[in-house]
């Protein structure tokens, strides 16, 4: 049954991508969103089949396999339009600023790097090194828009009790020797837990908050107002 908990992750996730998908009222930017999401999630492998986990899938186990691009497809989806649907705000107009494409290329190559570089070349994990680097990209746009910070810090908190909730079904009530099993993280110093949860899953989920809460809003210079009654 082990080979099933990546895909039920994945499922599981899908049911708030659904109900943000639903109350969202830019569907299509949601789903092209999420499309390259599923598509990142089969490309992080790449660096997390390294040092992090090899996780069974419906595939084998340790190989990009469906349940990367589910868990990438929501993982994109749910922090990156969640703002618009649980919090009493609305777009201002009249504050839009330029589409920023080229920083945001910017900042996306210096993730890359980040993970090229301290992960492949001088061999750190690569779950502290996204840990950091979300973070670092996150600070990075709270500088250039501090409007933005408190959807970033709302996000990140969403995106742990999310997570946390999951996990806590997951891996304390169904198969919780999973990551004994097939986490990398033993013997290191990320292996500590809590509640049988991998302590860095709960601050990679987290800092991802904290930076995809602002992709979208930062991207295409969105600012947002209270709610009109």
């Amino acid at each position: 049954m082990e080979k099933y908990a990546y895909l039920f992750l994945g499922l599981l996730l899908l049911i708030p991508w659904t109900l943000i998908f639903i109350r969202n009222p830019f569907k299509p930017g949601m789903l092209r969103v999420s499309l390259v999401g599923g598509i990142a999630g089969l490309l992080a492998e790449y660096w997390y089949f390294r040092d992090y986990w090899r996780p069974p899938t419906l595939l084998g186990e340790g190989v990009y396999s469906p349940e990367d691009f589910i868990v990438g497809f929501s993982l994109f989806g749910i922090p990156c339009y969640a703002h618009l649907v649980l919090t009493r705000r609305s777009i201002d107009y009249e504050k839009e600023n330029k589409v920023k494409n080229k920083q945001f290329i910017i900042l996306f190559f210096i993730g890359l790097s980040s993970l090229m570089v301290f992960n492949v070349l001088m061999g750190l994990n690569s779950g502290i090194v996204s840990i950091l680097t979300f973070t670092f990209l996150s600070l990075t746009i709270w500088v250039q828009r501090p409007d933005l910070i408190h959807v970033s810090i709302k996000t990140g908190f969403f995106m742990l009790f999310l997570i946390g909730f999951f996990y806590f079904l997951l891996f304390n009530i169904f198969f919780p020797e999973f990551w004994v099993k097939y986490g990398l993280l033993e013997g290191t110093f990320l292996e500590k837990k809590w509640f049988n949860i991998p302590v860095s899953e709960l601050l990679w989920y987290f800092s991802w908050g904290l930076l995809a809460g602002t992709f979208w809003e930062y991207r295409n210079g969105i600012y947002f107002k209270p709610l009109q009654n």
